[in-house]
């Protein structure tokens, strides 16, 4: 699920005289911030969306200049006091690999985008990987970002030595007192197939029998039983 974080001021001037701070939002955990938007009107728009490895939010910390990459990652953001400036919201993060990608400077009208890298962009050979932004700062003329990769490990194939094992009983176990009728159904069938099997040996026994010349008859040649046979007749 993807959700949005939008601070409204303009970017490198001041904009307004109060001293309050404009309060914002912060992505969920086991998310980061994979898209910067700023806008002509000096609105940023931050998105957030899912790890595709690795976990973060454990702990986070507020009201930040700047998070390290070493440690924590940008989460979240508001605007300072002097509105020119933002306070970041830091979390920590845990993944495998992460690489530094670069820093950007994103002007009004413009925005980075991040994500799920391409596989011909992939930096390694192994799972996906993920460029979010982990860090930020307003600069005249725009927001800087700065962008870190992770690197998730390749998904290990199931072993078949994992695979589960079934066994069939020769002979189900049945309860509530039905025992003895099923022994008896049982050895019903086993007569049953015993008897058609008798049969079945018998039909080919009798089939592997060659049959007797002297017993055939052709249509067109029937005789009375009282006509001998000719010899001739008789070697078929």
């Amino acid at each position: 699920m993807k959700s949005t974080l939008l601070l409204v001021a303009l970017v490198g001037l001041a904009a307004a005289q109060s001293a309050d701070k404009v309060q914002g939002t912060h992505c969920a955990p086991n998310q980061v911030i994979n898209k910067i938007t700023v806008y002509d009107d000096g609105a940023i728009e931050a998105e957030c969306g899912p790890m595709p490895c690795g976990t973060s939010g454990q702990r986070c910390t507020e009201d930040q200049a700047s998070c390290k990459a070493e440690n924590d990652i940008f989460s979240g953001m508001k605007w300072a006091r002097n509105q020119q400036s933002l306070l970041l919201r830091c979390c920590s993060y845990n993944v495998e690999k992460k690489v530094y990608v670069g820093t950007d400077l994103v002007a009004p009208g413009e925005y980075y985008t991040g994500g799920h890298v391409s596989k011909k962009d992939y930096y390694g050979s192994s799972g996906a990987e993920y460029d979010f932004i982990s860090n930020l700062r307003t600069e005249q003329g725009g927001v800087r970002v700065w962008v870190h990769r992770i690197m998730c490990p390749l998904k290990a194939p199931v072993s078949a030595s994992h695979n589960t094992e079934f066994s069939v009983d020769a002979q189900p176990t049945i309860s509530d007192g039905r025992d003895f009728a099923f022994q008896k159904r049982r050895e019903y069938l086993l007569r049953q197939m015993a008897n058609r099997d008798a049969e079945t040996e018998s039909v080919a026994r009798e089939e592997a029998v060659p049959t007797n010349p002297l017993q055939y008859r052709p249509p067109n040649r029937r005789r009375m039983h009282d006509t001998p046979v000719p010899a001739s007749a008789r070697l078929l």
